[in-house]
């Protein structure tokens, strides 16, 4: 098969500095499908990136103006703009099916296909239907229009990221939708690493409000009160930044913060094996790629009660899932799996078991099938 998947965002070169769960699920399925199959991703062009690059047997090309990467709604000209020239590219390219991984690149999928008369297929990671301006603000107005477009456009294949993904797709269309989940990559945490000397809490997400970092800020903070040499690394960008470098300012405990963007494959991972606890407080969450691969490693995590979480958790084995509004149970989590050891082996073996569930190599295969039929 002649396979083109489309990502609004994708990083260059082999350092993979993914930005969220999209970009690593369009990696690590281009690279497993890449094996048997041509198969090409289409993105937007970024500053100092290529036009055109090979990463691991698969080729991305990179279309539209150069843009700087901001994962918010609020640009729209950068989308507009990317829109037209992947629509463009695209119908000159040679392929039998497309594949469209978000509210951007399903608009941008089906104009292919039609134009090509292909299948195509709509990979959802979460529908924001009626919460679009809850979650991204004022710009989400955009998001709305254009995602309840897609969905009276319709597609011949639904991939649902978690079975509440699907739940809330089944209330727009009437296509069939199979869900399939992220995986993991078993072999990028088989090393051990070194723990870093102080007792360590990382999260890994997008700097916006509805991952809702505040609640790990502040729960945090009262951690300090008990372990002050407790150390908390937020790996990710986004709007939210500034607000959350403020808070951790006004708390004093921005010693005890760092802040990380724009990192190698290679150094996240090492970081998340050298951290002792996983951490992410969101309000919303399709999936939670990272959660997972902290499993992988060996970390407990602490993680918010919303349905997501619950799912792909199977129930929260491997770890906590708190009510996202409270930052003392947090805390009292934190506290209870650093200072309780044979908890936090219990724990910590339970992720790693609960992590084999999840492999990138079923997730291609089971989307090599629907991509089978359709042709």
């Amino acid at each position: 098969m002649k396979i083109l998947i489309i990502s609004e965002f994708f990083p260059t070169g082999k350092d993979l500095k993914f930005s969220g769960g999209v970009e690593a699920r369009t990696f690590f399925l281009a690279k497993n499908l890449a094996k048997r199959h041509k198969v090409c991703v289409l993105t937007s062009r970024i500053s100092g990136s290529l036009k055109k690059e090979t990463i691991f047997n698969f080729v991305v090309f990179r279309v539209g103006p150069e843009r700087k990467y901001i994962p918010t709604v609020g640009n729209i000209l950068g989308r507009i703009r990317f829109a037209k020239a992947a629509i463009d590219f695209g119908k000159s390219q040679d392929v039998d099916l497309v594949d469209g991984s978000n509210f951007i690149t399903h608009f941008v999928a089906k104009k292919i296909s039609q134009a090509k008369k292909i299948s195509t297929v709509a990979w959802y990671p979460d529908v924001w239907i009626g919460s679009w301006i809850k979650n991204a603000g004022i710009f989400g107005i955009f998001g709305e229009i254009l995602e309840r477009i897609n969905l009276i456009m319709g597609f011949d294949a639904y991939i649902a990221i978690s079975t509440q993904t699907a739940k809330k797709l089944k209330q727009h269309v009437k296509g069939k939708i199979t869900v399939i989940p992220c995986g993991v990559d078993q072999k990028e945490f088989a090393k051990s690493a070194k723990k870093f000397a102080n007792p360590t809490i990382i999260c890994i997400s997008r700097l916006a409000k509805y991952k809702n970092l505040k609640t790990l800020i502040l729960a945090f903070a009262h951690l300090t009160t008990k372990l002050p040499n407790v150390r908390l690394i937020i790996i990710g960008s986004g709007p939210d930044y500034n607000n959350l470098k403020n808070l951790t300012k006004a708390l004093k405990i921005d010693f005890n913060v760092k802040f990380l963007a724009s990192i190698s494959r290679k150094e996240l991972v090492r970081l998340i094996k050298s951290s002792n606890i996983f951490s992410l407080p969101s309000l919303v969450e399709g999936f939670g790629i990272a959660t997972i691969e902290a499993c992988c490693a060996g970390l407990p995590y602490v993680i918010s009660d919303i349905e997501a979480h619950k799912e792909v958790t199977k129930g929260g084995q491997g770890g906590f899932l708190i009510d996202s509004n409270e930052p003392l149970l947090f805390s009292k989590r934190f506290y209870e799996l650093l200072t309780g050891k044979s908890l936090y082996s219990r724990k910590s073996k339970q992720a790693k078991k609960l992590s084999e569930l999840y492999n990138w190599q079923k997730v291609a295969k089971d989307t090599e099938e629907i991509y089978k039929k359709l042709l």
